[in-house]
């Protein structure tokens, strides 16, 4: 899993505490909170206006690498705005028969973002060996979802959910009704929801 980085101020100096988990793991739930993702592989005008819009606490975006190559506007507001930003792959089956693409898709990400993702999830949200190997040696978390959103029925939530909704020009909720989830909910950042408490996070020490 990727380091986790607790900045604590004390007088000038900054302590820098790391977490880490002994093998891979692919994290569900939390313990603390309601944390909101959205996989992210379309953004239209309306969206980016919407996403200029919102306030904290934001949502972590989990976006396609083929979006952010076509998108340079979205890559703006997100780095504009410190929108906390994972990378959304390509479906488990393509990355068995490509076995090279999530690499590839891990440097676009750190290309374009000028970081390297600190969260990663597949479109079906199956982690096969071969990408969790890879996303292991990048030291980055696999993440999925307790709870998806794809109807406009309300979600019965609990402590701990980690909440997914996608936004695909094929298949999306209204931006009014994620609207509505955020206004009848308490979210929070993943990290709240995993530890309990607020961090920054970083990929590895300079």
């Amino acid at each position: 899993m990727a380091l986790l980085l607790i900045f604590i101020p004390s007088k000038n100096s900054i302590i820098e505490v790391f977490r880490l988990t002994d093998e891979p793991n692919v994290i569900t739930k939390g313990t603390y909170g309601m944390s909101l993702t959205i996989d992210l592989s379309y953004a239209d005008a309306q969206f980016i206006e919407w996403l200029n819009e919102i306030k904290t606490p934001y949502p972590l975006l989990m976006v396609d690498t083929d979006l952010l190559k076509r998108s340079p506007t979205l890559v703006k507001v997100i780095q504009s705005k410190n929108i906390p930003i994972g990378l959304l792959g390509k479906s488990s089956d393509f990355y068995e028969m490509n076995p090279s693409q999530l690499e590839k898709d891990i440097s676009t990400f750190s290309t374009i973002m000028k970081q390297p993702p600190l969260w990663f999830r597949t479109k079906d949200y199956i982690f096969l060996p071969g990408v969790t190997k890879v996303l292991w040696k990048e030291q980055i978390n696999m993440l999925a979802a307790s709870k998806i959103q794809t109807s406009q029925d309300d979600l019965k939530l609990s402590k701990g959910d980690i909440v997914s909704i996608p936004y695909h020009q094929e298949e999306r909720l209204q931006l009014k009704q994620i609207d509505r989830l955020i206004e009848r909910n308490s979210f929070q950042s993943i990290e709240q929801t995993i530890f309990g408490y607020s961090i920054k996070t970083k990929k590895s020490p300079e």
